[in-house]
């Protein structure tokens, strides 16, 4: 009975509810790959020089087993990001309804329902008068729950680090990040450091948790490259990014799909990101079985847009429903709108030009 009701949903080309996704049972892991073993056999120590010429590097031995390194102050620990291009180095297409194919490597199994770690972790701020509030874009109740990224496709989302000086010791600022091919992770445009002239950096660590990737300390990538759309509206608010190292060919990635306006109203949904308010935004967090109110053409892109519960770091985080080959990005979240006379909605960037941009970083990359 289960196995008819998915495959209706399928030729209809609908998502899966809520109902469809409980009635599934999760599929363990077999063993490891290789490549994500070898990634947790050595600590790696990025260090890159901002200016050109041989990296100089001076050793002192602290003790048998202490180490340190003097650097000059024009290296940084990571590395520097060598490209990125905005807006119409895409290309264009005629075809608008394009979808790209979500990867589970052979040896991984699927978790329909991660586990989840209990109450909301949560900051509330008050006013100067002690009254209790949250950002606008928070519907009481906050239905965002923290999970554990243990599983696929929850491991392919992670933190992004981003660098507008790659000097300062810590990251600028954060966001979310998906994986949508080997080397390919999906954001919105404004996590990424467009107005500097100079260097920058960018970090993407999946399943991340409580300081760490969840899959080993040495599982996280640099990016090289990103391109998306520098002079976005909300509905071409995305990006994607070229990491060095491949993760997905190890731990899988996720199809994207054109949204379909036949699927408004329908509690299809689920967001995920890393958002401050939540677990202080070293954990990621999800609202689920929510519906897209509407969608309205906007730049290259679509808004789509609904009530699901986001604050700062869920920026770039997937929006994502579930068919029978597995979960589809639809969209990334962008931020919050506030029309006048309408009620204010959470919004994310999507439409064929999610597709369109996912494709056009397979071919290239």
């Amino acid at each position: 009975m289960v196995k008819k009701n998915v495959h209706e949903k399928s030729m209809s080309n609908l998502p899966l509810l809520s109902d469809d996704l409980v009635q599934l049972d999760n599929r363990a892991n077999k063993k490891e790959p290789q490549e994500l073993i070898e990634l947790n056999e050595h600590v790696r120590l990025y260090i890159t020089s901002m200016k050109t010429g041989k990296l100089q590097i001076k050793e002192e031995r602290i003790s048998p087993n202490s180490l340190m390194l003097k650097l000059g102050s024009d290296y940084v620990v990571g590395q520097i990001g060598k490209d990125k291009q905005g807006n119409n180095v895409m290309g264009t297409t005629k075809e608008t309804k394009r979808e790209t194919k979500p990867f589970l490597p052979k040896w991984s199994g699927v978790d329909y329902h991660p586990k989840l770690t209990g109450s909301l972790i949560a900051h509330r701020y008050r006013t100067k008068k002690g009254k209790r509030r949250v950002p606008e874009y928070v519907f009481p109740p906050d239905d965002r729950t923290v999970y554990v990224p243990s599983g696929y496709p929850w491991r392919c989302i992670g933190l992004i680090r981003a660098w507008s000086d790659p000097s300062t010791p810590g990251p600028q600022w954060i966001g979310t990040g998906a994986l949508v091919g080997k080397n390919i992770v999906i954001t919105a445009s404004h996590v990424c450091p467009w107005t500097n002239v100079g260097s920058w950096m960018m970090q993407f660590i999946p399943a991340y948790y409580d300081g760490t990737s969840l899959l080993g300390n040495g599982v996280y990538s640099y990016v090289q490259i990103f391109r998306g759309y520098r002079d976005h509206g909300q509905g071409d608010d995305m990006a994607t990014l070229r990491l060095y190292t491949p993760l997905g060919n190890s731990i899988g990635w996720f199809g994207s799909k054109t949204y379909n306006d036949d699927w408004e109203g329908g509690n299809y949904w689920t967001k995920c990101g890393y958002p401050g308010m939540v677990a202080g935004g070293n954990r990621p967090s999800r609202v689920t079985s929510f519906p897209i109110t509407d969608d309205d053409n906007d730049g290259a892109g679509v808004e789509l847009e609904y009530f699901a519960d986001s604050s700062g770091g869920d920026s770039g985080g997937p929006v994502f429903g579930w068919w029978d080959n597995g979960p589809h990005v639809i969209g990334t979240h962008s931020g919050w709108e506030d029309n006048w006379g309408e009620p204010k909605q959470n919004v994310a960037a999507g439409g064929s030009a999610l597709p369109n941009l996912i494709i056009w970083a397979q071919n290239n990359w």
